[in-house]
Parts: C-alpha cells; sequence; structure tokens
C-alpha cells in the first residue's frame, strides 16, 4: 500500500468504513453460496463415479423372481457378446414394508441380500459398523442416517404381510444405486443366519434372483437391458421386476441435487449482481462528493488512470478479502449440504476443502467487479481539474422540483418526504432493483417448498408418477376376466386406471411404453402439447424422445418390442423426469399390435375420501385370497418426497434470511448515506423545530414506497413467472411446461415480513439522526 494508489485507495477504505464493511459482507455470501453451488456441480459426476468404481458396480443391475424362468435370463446374458461377466444371487422382495421414516410411518420397498454371499460385483460396503453381530443385525442404506436420524446401535422395526420384524441397526452401507428411495427398492443386508431365518419366516413368494452384469463396451448396455426387460416381460412374468442401467440410475438419483446447486448458483450470482450496484453507487457518490478533491488530485499531477486505478484496487481489495473468508465458510456449510446430498445419492459426501471451486468463485466474482469498477469509474476522465474545483455544472441540479413546499396541499412532512423521494432518482432504481431480485427468490424457493411439503399434485406430475392409492399386481398370468370389474364394484373404491410399463426402442434405443385403456382416467396426465393416444396406431413420446429422433406430432415413429416393430402415429408429446424422460404411452389395442398376448396383469386403485388403504386391502384378501400383490402407492410417493422436501425447506429458509439481511445491510448503506450527505438541511431543519422523530419518520417514508415497489415487482415475478424460471432448471430433462401450485398467503406472508423487517430497520438506522445537532453545525 506504499504506492500512490494503494494510499488513494485506503484513503477511499477509510472513509467509507460502513460501505466498505457492507460490500464485505455481500461479497462473502455471494462467495459462500457460489462456492457450495460450484462444488456440489463439479464433483458430482465425479463422485459418483469413484464410488462406484470403489463398489465395482456392475453395468447392469436386475431383480426378478425365482422361477423356472431364471435359467434362461442367466442364459441370455452370458452368451451376449459384450459381457464380460456376470453373477446372480439370492435376494428377497419385500414391496411394501411399513416403516417409520423421517418421522411418518411409510411404505418402502426392500431387496434383502445375504452379507456373507461372495460377490465381485455391488460390494457390500458401510460407513461404519457395530460388532458382534448376529442374526438380529441389519445394515441399511446411508439415508436412514442422513435423511430419517437412525444412528448405529438404535432398534428398528417395520411391519411387511402383517408380521412384525425388529432389527439393530449393525451398519450403513453405501450404494449408488439401491440406495436412495428414487431408483426401486433398498438394498438391505443380514447376515447368513438372519437372512436364512427371514427367508423362512415368509416362504417361496419373496424369493427372488439379483443379477449384476459388467460388459467390456459400455454402449452396448441399452441392447442388453431392452433384450432382458422383454424376455422377462415375455416369460409371462407378473411379480415386480426392475432392470436398470447403471448411468440411468446415477442420473436419476443426482436430478434433485443438481436442482439445488443451480438455484444456489443463480441465488449466488444475484447477491453478486447486487454487489456490482452497490460498487456502482458507491462509486459516483465518491465522485460527486468528492468532486474538488479529485479536481485537487488532477492539479497536483495525479493522472485520471492513477485515481480510476485507486478505485480498481479498492474495490478488487475488498473483493479478494470478502471471497476467501467466504469459501473458508464454506468447509463450515459443507457437512449440513453433504448430509442433503448423501440422503439423494445414497453415498457419504466427503466435507473436503475443494481448491477448484474456491478459485473458480474468486475469479467470477473479482473479474466482474473489476470489469463493473472500471466502467463506473470512467467519469473521472471527463472531470477537469478547473470544473471540479470551480464546482461547476457537473454538481448543478436542474431536475424538476417536484412538490413545491410554497403551493402543495400535502402535509409538510409528507412533502418533505416525497421530495426526497423524487430527487434520488437512480439510487430508489438500485433499490427496487435489488430488493425485486431478492424477493423473487424469496417467492420462487417458497413456491417449490409449498409444491413439496403441500400441493405435490405438480412436482408428481414433472416426475411422472400416477397419484393412486394402491397398486394391484396379479400373481398368477391367467385370471378371471372379471376380477378387476369386481375390484372396482366394492364400496371403499371410487375408481380404477390400467398404467402399465414395458421396455421397448426405436432405432436401437431404449425407452419405458406406458400402457392404458383410457389416460383421461388418470390424475397424473403428462402431454403438454396435443393429446395422449385413443386409437391402436396412436403414441405419445416424450420431448426428449421428439427432439433425439427428430420427431414432432403428426409424424409416424417405429417402435419394436420383442423383434416385432410396428409404426405409430405421434398424437401428443409429454414430459416427465422419470426413466430421464425416455417415456411414450400407447393404448391397450396398441400395444397388442407389438404383443398380441398381451393382457392387463395391474391396476391402479383410487380409494374414496377418508377410507383406510390398510383396512381395504384386509377387504380385498378376505375377498379375493391370494390373487394379489399389493403396494400402497401413495405412501411410496410422500416417502420419495421427504427425501426432498427437507431439503428444499432448508433452502428456502436459507434464502428468505439472506434475502431479509441483504434487504437490510443496503437500507443501512443508503440511510447512513443520506443523512451524511444532507447532515446540514436535518440540521436546519431541526433548527425549525423538527424532532428526530419527525426526520426518522421522513427518511423512512422517501425509502419506504422504493421497497415496496421493489417487493411488488418480486412478488409479482415469483408468482407469475416462477414456472419458467423452473422450465429453464428442467430443460435439460427434457421439461417445457410446468404448473406450480401457489399459496396466495404464503406469498403475501413473505412479502409482508420483508416489508415489516425493511420498516423497523429503516427506523433503527435512521436514530443515526438524533446526533445531528444545530450546535454543532454552528462550530463546525
Amino acid at each position: 500500500m506504499r504506492s500512490l494508489i494503494g494510499k488513494l485507495a485506503w484513503s477511499n477504505i477509510r472513509k467509507r468504513k460502513s460501505a466498505t464493511i457492507t460490500l464485505f459482507v455481500l461479497i462473502m455470501i455471494a462467495a459462500l453460496l457460489l462456492n457450495i453451488g460450484l462444488t456440489v456441480s463439479l464433483k458430482l459426476n465425479s463422485f459418483q463415479q469413484e464410488k462406484i468404481s470403489k463398489l465395482n458396480t456392475p453395468d447392469i443391475t436386475a431383480y426378478f423372481p425365482l422361477n423356472e424362468n431364471v435359467k434362461n435370463y442367466e442364459s441370455l446374458v452370458d452368451s451376449y457378446p459384450y459381457t464380460e461377466t456376470w453373477e446372480n444371487e439370492a435376494a428377497l422382495l419385500l414391496p411394501d414394508v411399513k416403516i417409520n421414516y423421517g418421522g411418518n410411518n411409510t411404505a418402502i420397498a426392500f431387496l434383502i441380500l445375504n452379507k456373507d454371499s461372495q460377490r465381485s460385483m455391488g460390494l457390500f460396503n458401510t460407513t461404519s459398523r457395530l460388532e458382534p453381530a448376529d442374526q438380529n443385525t441389519i445394515y441399511l442404506p446411508y439415508i436412514f442416517h442422513g435423511g430419517s436420524g437412525y444412528n448405529l446401535g438404535d432398534t428398528i422395526s417395520f411391519e411387511y404381510d402383517n408380521n412384525k420384524f425388529t432389527y439393530t441397526i449393525g451398519g450403513f452401507t453405501e450404494e449408488p444405486l439401491f440406495g436412495t428411495l428414487t431408483n426401486g427398492a433398498l438394498k438391505i443386508f443380514l447376515n447368513d443366519e438372519g437372512y436364512k431365518q427371514l427367508e423362512e419366516r415368509l416362504g417361496k413368494e419373496v424369493q427372488f434372483n439379483f443379477l449384476s452384469v459388467q460388459l467390456n463396451e459400455r454402449a452396448k448396455e441399452v441392447k442388453l437391458e431392452q433384450k432382458l426387460s422383454e424376455q422377462i416381460f415375455g416369460s409371462g412374468n407378473t411379480s415386480s421386476f426392475l432392470v436398470m442401467r447403471t448411468d440411468v440410475g446415477l442420473e436419476g438419483n443426482r436430478v434433485f441435487v443438481n436442482i439445488l446447486a443451480a438455484i444456489l448458483i443463480v441465488f449466488a450470482l444475484i447477491m453478486v449482481v447486487i454487489s456490482l450496484i452497490v460498487i456502482r453507487f458507491q462509486i459516483f457518490g465518491n465522485i460527486e462528493d468528492n468532486l474538488t478533491n479529485i479536481g485537487v488530485l488532477k492539479a497536483n499531477g495525479y493522472t485520471s488512470r492513477q485515481i480510476i486505478s485507486s478505485f480498481l484496487l479498492q474495490f478488487v481489495s475488498v473483493s479478494i478479502m470478502a471471497s476467501i473468508p467466504g469459501s473458508l465458510i464454506s468447509v463450515l456449510v459443507m457437512p449440513l449440504v453433504g448430509n442433503m446430498i448423501s440422503s439423494s445419492v445414497g453415498l457419504l459426501w466427503p466435507t473436503t476443502f475443494e481448491l477448484l471451486s474456491a478459485l473458480l468463485s474468486l475469479l467470477i466474482v473479482t473479474v466482474l467487479i473489476l470489469l463493473v469498477a472500471y466502467l463506473s469509474s470512467r467519469k473521472i476522465r471527463r472531470i477537469t481539474p478547473i470544473a471540479a474545483l470551480q464546482s461547476g455544472l457537473l454538481t448543478h441540479n436542474f431536475k424538476k422540483n417536484h412538490f413545491p413546499l410554497a403551493s402543495t396541499s400535502l402535509n409538510l412532512q409528507f412533502a418533505l418526504s416525497l421530495k426526497s423521494l423524487f430527487r434520488q432518482t437512480k439510487q430508489n432504481f438500485m433499490i427496487v432493483l435489488i430488493v425485486a431480485g431478492l424477493t423473487f427468490s424469496s417467492i420462487f424457493c417458497s413456491i417449490l417448498n409449498f409444491n413439496f411439503k403441500g400441493d405435490t399434485s405438480a412436482v408428481l406430475d414433472l416426475v411422472g408418477l400416477e397419484r393412486t392409492n394402491l397398486q394391484l399386481d396379479l400373481k398368477k398370468a391367467d385370471h378371471d376376466p372379471m376380477i378387476f370389474a369386481e375390484v372396482e364394484a366394492m364400496p371403499e373404491v371410487q375408481k380404477i386406471s390400467i398404467l402399465e410399463g414395458r421396455v421397448a426402442s426405436i432405432d436401437d434405443s431404449s425407452f419405458m411404453i406406458r400402457v392404458s385403456d383410457d389416460y383421461a382416467k388418470l390424475e397424473t396426465q403428462t402431454v403438454y402439447k396435443g393429446r395422449q393416444p385413443i386409437f391402436d396406431n396412436e403414441i405419445a413420446i416424450s420431448g426428449v424422445i421428439a427432439k433425439m429422433k427428430n420427431k414432432s406430432i403428426g409424424d409416424e415413429i417405429p417402435v419394436t418390442f420383442n423383434g416385432l416393430t410396428q409404426n405409430y402415429l405421434v398424437t401428443g408429446l409429454s414430459q416427465q423426469i422419470n426413466q430421464l424422460g425416455m417415456v411414450a404411452t400407447i393404448t391397450e389395442d396398441g400395444m397388442r399390435k407389438l404383443q398380441p398376448n398381451y393382457s392387463v396383469q395391474s391396476i391402479n386403485v383410487y380409494l374414496k375420501e377418508g377410507e383406510d388403504p390398510q383396512v381395504f386391502i384386509q377387504k380385498l384378501e378376505e375377498r379375493l385370497p391370494g390373487q394379489w400383490v399389493v403396494t400402497n402407492i401413495l405412501d411410496m410417493l410422500e416417502s420419495t418426497l421427504s427425501t426432498f422436501t427437507s431439503a428444499v425447506t432448508s433452502m428456502t429458509a436459507v434464502i428468505t434470511a439472506v434475502t431479509i439481511i441483504v434487504v437490510s445491510l443496503i437500507l443501512y448503506l443508503v440511510i447512513k448515506t443520506l443523512i451524511m450527505k444532507r447532515k446540514r438541511e436535518f440540521g436546519i431543519l431541526k433548527g425549525i423545530g423538527y424532532t428526530t422523530f419527525n426526520l426518522m419518520t421522513q427518511i423512512t417514508f422517501s425509502l419506504f414506497p422504493v421497497i415496496v415497489v421493489g417487493v411488488l415487482l418480486g412478488s409479482l415475478a415469483g408468482y407469475f413467472f416462477s414456472d419458467s424460471a423452473f422450465v429453464l432448471l428442467l430443460s435439460s430433462l427434457g421439461i417445457y411446461n410446468v404448473q406450480l401450485a401457489v399459496s396466495l398467503p404464503q406469498v403475501l406472508l413473505l412479502c409482508a415480513v420483508i416489508l415489516v423487517v425493511a420498516y423497523v430497520v429503516s427506523m433503527l438506522v435512521a436514530r443515526r439522526i438524533r446526533k445531528v445537532s444545530v450546535y454543532d453545525l454552528i462550530m463546525d
């Protein structure tokens, strides 16, 4: 700081300590949020890949019932030319387990494996382990610890098929695919003795196989997935099964995390923009207040370049000094963020300091600040020493005199507030812009939170999951055609619908094809353009497929299933996150063109309001014993959403708190600057009888309308354009239309909180005016 430029920069900082501290806090918050968002975005994919390598996760994983067709499935995998290695082990599938998760009694599917079985893929790995273990020891996915609060050694109980099971938690496992609630069943481990006891107790109905396949060429996994799925379907299987590629499972697990990271990055950039606006405001104010000093500096030989460089050094120094602690604080915050990530991806997130993200955050913030500081300070080049020393036209005000006191009919106090309001137009615009941006961010997160905790229909529509109470799967392929009508006739049932899935392909691109008799019966409507198919030659395809295959409504598209290809007319475009958007829908008759012997094997049951699903299941079993495998879909949907709800709630709370803090800081900066600039004027007003409270009110009401306008604009933008913002976040997943539910009372409450805080802060900061006295002004 010994150079001339350094001395000037240090002088500017000392003169505006409070403004520098405000800017420091803003930049620190921006760097903190930006560093967290960048760390998650840059590291998530490589983190998952490292875990896959460590656990030797297979390229394709499948589970299916133990029956006479298993050898055929193994033969298909073994004869596939790109298979490098495969293994098949025994498993137990409990499709509808009732367990306490996150404080709620929810339905979850368990895929239970023998911990002591020999395996070379999908290795058993715990973050911690309880010793010694016995037949009552269970090993759960890490989400039970991170997302539900269970600890090592806790007792956990669950119910299945009217039986209660109690175990001691012996460890929490890391599992890239089946360690979350988004990819089907959760992988659970028991030791050999405990596994055999459970198998004997539950019988053959829950006996499954768990198949793992490693390929020598990753690009060929799509074809094997399709062939294996088709063979399982073609064998007449009616039980639950799954064939999944690892890349699809990983992408499904990180979708939500990427959304949260994107929101954090966007909000961090909003904070950076606010910092830039504040810098511009400070530089213009500095030039205006120190015009004479700038003239003296130029008259004494300082060049415009040196004076501009002092401003650049001043703000870049503050930027660097604020970004470093912001990045360091992120290390303290990352365990909380890491816990949310671990609950979403099923893997223990490391809380190490990421140098690349920190440097990138510092670079982004510093470069933007350097650019804005330079552009804002270029005005100094046009200032000549003579004009500055004479305080020429640059300091004159030729603006219209709004609300002249001599002729106004308004209350004098109110008229003075309005005059002050119209006198500081640029400052008001800055405040409106800042408050509107922050309010929009808060409203957006609030709306998102409401859609995860309150009205979840929009989120479920996006995911593509049907909002039904129960799913009934027939245990046997041969059944009475009237059995579905008999279920629908039960007094507890409101309606039933059909929605089944098959894996098909379009030009070797695998996708999920859904089948229904009447799409109008479904609660979840995914078509955003056109309509669902009605006739047997029609199909609705997702926007992802349409973009990939360059198809639109009215075009024909070939669909292949089990070696048979048929052309279908595209009648609509759909959207859903499920299956990464690779989904299409056809009618029952349309499916029979691909599979002539196709018959419906499952139905969705919608109960009347107030009906208890458990009571209905008991009545169903009494009326049609041994016919169904029942899954409580509504409970499973709620448990899946609960994994993300806490993360969205936390993010909403953080962004709302930051909004309030930043609005308070901006008001503090603006009011303090206002009092300093108008100290003489306020002293005169005190001299003619105005009290401190009168002047506090005048200052507050000269700014409060600006805050109201900012909150109004931000809330309107949030209310009407949150859908568009969410579409931008999900556009890479093929989401083109979103209609989020909005709670108007919640939006109004948030706006009211911001306004009340702004008013209180304004009055408190304006109390500084009590230090202004007529005596001090006379003595000065």
